[in-house]
């Protein structure tokens, strides 16, 4: 097995087929044993008819692992580490699609770049703009000062931001967003897994600062495409109980790395 795809599901009925048959299309083309471990985050809408529907067209492919509410990112994400088989991860939203660009190619750079820990393809959105998804670590200001932006929503300010993104060829940053992250099963043995004391975020800025921690690059591939149909509910609903997750989750990150006024340095 060369790639294990770990994708976690939620309600997730409007873009599963997109993903899996992209997922599929993409491996086949490139001839890449991969599978699908889809962990399910107690769907209660058509989620779990399709994702019968897909384990019975391809047993050999796709493993399911059900649980009976909603667990999170990590937690859930962590169970789908410990099940896939491949040499090579993908954690990759349910609301994706891959795009253009070689799979292979990201795979093989990996492999002769050791230094590199994680790659995180280009984002498209659905409306064909390229989303913004990777910054720099920010401050605990940085955040704070967002948060008028997002209850008024008015335009957000952007201290974290690459200035000149979007980048034309690859490039390494501080973060990216848990969309699409394409590793190596190794890496997992010395950084660890994603930290379960957080529920939905920032667990992607968390890991990715302990792969910098350790030594590793993230880096920007744009050569590869993913589409990526955004919800962003914490910005769409800032008071909903996922918007004050992502608050509580935000201040156990800052008091576990520190950085309330400072970016880290490497």
């Amino acid at each position: 097995m060369l790639i294990s795809f770990i994708i976690l599901t939620w309600n997730s009925e409007k873009y599963l087929e997109g993903c899996f048959d992209s997922i599929i299309s993409k491996c086949e083309g490139e001839q890449i044993d991969c599978e699908i471990i889809v962990i399910d985050n107690g769907s209660q809408d058509s989620t779990l008819s399709i994702l019968h529907h897909y384990s019975m067209k391809l047993p050999d492919r796709i493993l399911t692992i059900k649980l009976d509410r909603n667990r999170g990112t990590t937690y859930s994400r962590n169970l789908g580490f410990k099940a896939a088989k491949g040499k090579y991860l993908c954690v990759i939203d349910s609301d994706t699609e891959l795009g253009v660009g070689s799979l292979r190619e990201i795979l093989d750079c990996l492999q002769k770049h050791p230094e590199v820990g994680i790659i995180a393809p280009r984002l498209i959105l659905g409306d064909g703009t390229i989303q913004n998804s990777v910054k720099r670590f920010p401050t605990f200001w940085d955040k704070l000062v967002k948060v008028p932006a997002v209850i008024l929503s008015t335009k957000v300010p952007t201290a974290d931001f690459y200035q000149d993104f979007p980048f034309e060829g690859a490039r390494e940053v501080d973060s990216a967003i848990s969309a699409c992250w394409i590793f190596k099963k190794e890496l997992l043995e010395s950084v660890g897994y994603l930290d379960e004391n957080l529920f939905y975020s920032p667990e992607d800025l968390d890991y990715c600062l302990r792969v910098r921690k350790a030594g590793k690059q993230i880096l920007y591939y744009p050569r590869m495409t993913v589409v990526h149909h955004t919800q962003q509910i914490s910005h769409r609903k800032p008071f909903s109980k996922i918007s004050l997750s992502h608050l509580t989750g935000l201040i156990y990150y800052y008091r576990k790395h520190g950085g309330w006024f400072s970016r880290p340095k490497f």
